[in-house]
């Protein structure tokens, strides 16, 4: 097969398709990603890729779209809980794409030259699913956990784009779901697959490749608040965890690529800082997360049965992800206020949150591979039918 994928340009909504770009390639399938900015990471773990917009990342759409349309853009980025956020996350979407009218010519002119058997696409992607109408071939949806859109409400939500090319959804759609049933239920017809973590390539500088393959004598606990826009209180979570750490008896990792450091002072003895870290690695050898309910550290934490501790931040589907990690049992929610020593030690010897992480581990490890996904692709290819 010649499969298509593309991806929201950031790495959130990327690194999930990695292991389904490995699976296609192993079993000897053509894939080209047609994205920009953080979306050509693929390429990085070995797929050839378009450059649909040079230039052009996630952080860019949402400045634009903050500009451009600032009531939007509160709702996206300040939504305060699950309530509605799927319509107000797939409106502001169809408008930033709308801002972006070349970036959305070229995944459609990309599909018609090269002329996929598949398209394989991240949630919200309309020019993806208008290309794969348009060429009759089945568009698949791939999730990057815990909220999945249906193609049905992004094609309301983006209405002018699919009367412009005269084409309703594809005919043949599936949707991949890589978060744990116990976690959030799938809808019906969804494809469950395990979630295997990718966070990018590169040499590992010598300090990093020792704390990689150390087991600290205390537990470990690794801090992040992700990669995408950071929360408004990104800055209190950072004073919070240095105030904690040398009142507890572990050692803290702190992963903040786009915090400077510099104006908390020294860092504790037990603390340590990098810009970047392979966190599948990383949490192999840890303990507790304490993270900014982003999908992808979630799930990170959830294949490592790691407990989890998230600061109620607002926005970018967090309250979704944090109430759903909380309703299975295996992190908590905190005010960012709360962080705190009294807060991680609680976690530490909650040994409920632990076997609950342990349980959802084991669910994630029997869900079905991406090799298996593989031969589910290859049959709704040659039948034209099997998936709504």
């Amino acid at each position: 097969m010649r499969v298509l994928m593309t991806s929201t340009p950031g790495t959130g909504h990327t690194y999930p398709m990695v292991a389904l770009s490995w699976a296609l390639q192993t079993a000897g399938h053509e894939v080209l990603v047609a994205s920009c900015g953080p979306g050509l990471a693929l390429g990085g773990a070995g797929a050839r890729t378009v450059d649909v917009a040079p230039g052009l990342s996630l952080d860019a759409m949402v400045g634009k779209l903050s500009r451009q349309h600032p009531q939007m853009a509160a709702q996206l980025l300040q939504e305060a809980s699950g309530v509605g956020y799927l319509e107000a996350v797939g409106g502001a979407v169809a408008a930033a794409l709308r801002l972006h009218p070349e970036m959305v010519a070229a995944i459609i002119r990309t599909a018609e030259e090269w002329r996929p058997d598949l398209v394989v696409h991240s949630p919200l992607q309309t020019p993806s699913i208008v290309a794969a109408a348009k060429l009759g071939v089945p568009a698949v949806q791939h999730g990057f956990g815990f909220l999945n859109p249906s193609a049905e409400s992004m094609r309301e939500l983006h209405a002018d784009l699919f009367e412009q090319h005269g084409v309703g959804l594809p005919e043949v759609r599936a949707t991949i779901d890589i978060t744990p049933p116990s976690v959030v239920p799938p809808e019906p017809g969804m494809w469950p697959m395990r979630f295997v973590p990718y966070n990018g390539n590169g040499p590992l500088p010598k300090p990093l490749f020792d704390l990689l393959n150390s087991r600290p004598e205390v537990p470990r606990i690794a801090v992040s608040l992700g990669s995408g826009p950071m929360p408004g209180e990104a800055a209190l979570i950072v004073e919070r965890v240095l105030a904690a750490a040398p009142k507890i008896d572990a050692e803290f990792v702190v992963v903040l690529p786009r915090v400077d450091l510099e104006p908390f002072g020294p860092l504790p003895d037990n603390v340590r800082a990098f810009d970047w870290v392979p966190y599948s690695a990383l949490l192999a050898r840890c303990s507790a997360v304490v993270h900014h309910a982003g999908p992808g550290t979630a799930l990170g934490a959830m294949v490592n049965g790691l407990p989890q501790v998230m600061p109620d931040f607002k926005g970018l589907g967090r309250p979704v992800v944090a109430r759903a990690i909380a309703d299975r049992g295996v992190g908590r929610v905190a005010r960012p206020d709360e962080i705190g020593p009294e807060l991680l030690e609680s976690v530490l010897a909650d040994e409920g949150m632990r076997a609950a992480a342990a349980e959802v581990r084991a669910e994630i490890a029997s869900m079905p591979e991406p090799a298996g996904i593989v031969g589910r692709l290859e049959d709704l290819v040659a039948r034209g039918t099997g998936a709504a």
